[in-house]
Formats: structure tokens, sequence, C-alpha cells
């Protein structure tokens, strides 16, 4: 267990106040992962700025993972440093996961940070197909994100 303490300023009142947040390292072992959407930036609700880690300097990436066991499966979403070389159905490897409760008002849940996330293998076939995006008339459809090459089928 890992405590950390926090000062924030208190923006209800002209004075400090002190935060105490306590990291707890979650043991992995025999967890599988995989990545169930595209990384994000994590965002300041507030500013909309994109929020920063505050040791390295990195964007925040947020990913959303399947964890699997044993007693079944759970969603997590996992905030990392770095943006994470990830597609949807790929198997990831997460170093130094952490649980990180919290409260704000009448809202509580936890959070989940990890050091690193990376894929670890192909994403799982028949898992994701593209979607097709209407092809013009006299071209081949193509699925979506890929860009044409700008001419005509014979």
């Amino acid at each position: 267990m890992t405590g950390v303490l926090v000062l924030r300023p208190n923006t209800r009142s002209l004075h400090t106040e002190q935060v105490h947040t306590m990291k707890l390292r979650i043991d992995i072992a025999g967890v599988g992962f995989f990545c169930t959407r595209p990384p994000e930036p994590k965002v300041d609700f507030e500013t909309g700025a994109v929020r920063t880690d505050r040791e390295s300097g990195d964007t925040l990436w947020r990913v959303q993972v399947a964890a699997l066991d044993a007693s079944g499966g759970e969603i997590l979403v996992v905030t990392v440093p770095g943006e994470p070389d990830v597609t949807i159905g790929s198997p990831v490897q997460i170093k130094g996961l952490v649980a990180i409760p919290w409260s704000q008002g009448e809202r509580s849940g936890v959070a989940y940070r990890a050091e690193s996330l990376r894929s670890t293998g192909t994403p799982i076939a028949g898992v994701i197909t593209p979607p097709a995006v209407a092809a013009a008339p006299g071209e081949a459809s193509k699925p979506s994100g890929q860009a044409g090459s700008g001419t005509k089928a014979a």
C-alpha cells in the first residue's frame, strides 16, 4: 500500500484542504487483459485541457480494457502516461496497476492508473471488423478510415 499526501486549494473557501490519496497496488497474476476501446487523451472536465503526468509531463491517456480471470470479467478504464500502441481486441500487458479510491461530494468511485500498458499480440480474430464505407459508383467499398486512391475503377 502506498499513501500519497496531496495539498490542493479548496475552491469553496479561502483555506487549503488536505487530501489523503491512497494508491492500492493490484495483484494481476492470473488476469488477462484485452483492449476494448481505442485510447483517448484524458481531459480536464472543467477546462477541457488535455491532462499531463506531473512527473514526466507526458499526456495522460485513458484505455478501456476487459480484465478476465477464472471467476469472470470486468471492464476497467486505466489511465497511463504516454500514448499506448494498442488496438481494439488486442491482448495487453499492464505494468504497475493501482486502484485509487476517490470521493467528490455525493459521488465516489475507484480510478485505475498504471505505469504502462502495451499490446502483447495481434487482436482477437473476428472480433473487430471495420464498418464498410459506402463507395461512389464505380469504386469498391473500403473499410472506414482508409483513404481512396482518387482514381476510378475501370
